[in-house]
C-alpha cells in the first residue's frame, strides 16, 4: 500500500501549483551547468556542484520568470522522489531583487531570492510556478 506523501514545511497557506494537462516541463539540472536552468518560462538556480555537495539542509535557490513579465508570487514545490515528502515555499513578489551584472550595472531581470530545505540524498523535483509560467527542475543529491 502506497503511503500518502508527508508535508515537510509550509511557509504560507497555498494551493499546489497547477499542472498543465501534458505535465510540467522538466529539466535535468545535473546536466545544466553550475549557474541555473530554464524550463516552462521559469528560471532557477544555482545548481551544479554546490547543490550536489549540499547533502541536505538549507540551500540557496533563486527563481525568476523568463522573461520577467511583472509581479506575481512564486510558488516552489520541492518533491523528494524516493520518500514522497513534499515541501512548499512561497516567494512574495514584493521581495524580488535585481542582481548586478559583472560591470556593476543592474541586470534587466528580477529574481526571487531565498532558500529551500533539501533532503540529504536522492532525487528531487523542484517545480516553480510564477503567474502562468511553470517549470520543473530535477536534481540528484
Amino acid at each position: 500500500m502506497k503511503q500518502a506523501p508527508s508535508v515537510l514545511a509550509w511557509t504560507s497557506p497555498v494551493s499546489p501549483p497547477a499542472t498543465p494537462k501534458d505535465g510540467v516541463p522538466c529539466v535535468d539540472v545535473d546536466r545544466a551547468g553550475e549557474k541555473g536552468a530554464s524550463a516552462g518560462g521559469v528560471r532557477a538556480g544555482p545548481f551544479g556542484r554546490t547543490l550536489r555537495q549540499q547533502h541536505g539542509g538549507v540551500a540557496k535557490l533563486w527563481v525568476a520568470q523568463d522573461p520577467h513579465k511583472g509581479s506575481a508570487d512564486a510558488l516552489i514545490k520541492v518533491d523528494h522522489v524516493e520518500s514522497g515528502t513534499i515541501a512548499y515555499y512561497v516567494r512574495d513578489a514584493a521581495a524580488t531583487s535585481t542582481p548586478l551584472n559583472d560591470d556593476g550595472t543592474p541586470s534587466r531581470d528580477s529574481i526571487y531570492p531565498g532558500s529551500v530545505l533539501l533532503p540529504a540524498d536522492g532525487h528531487v523535483r523542484i517545480t516553480v510556478t510564477i503567474g502562468r509560467a511553470s517549470g520543473c527542475f530535477a536534481a540528484t543529491l
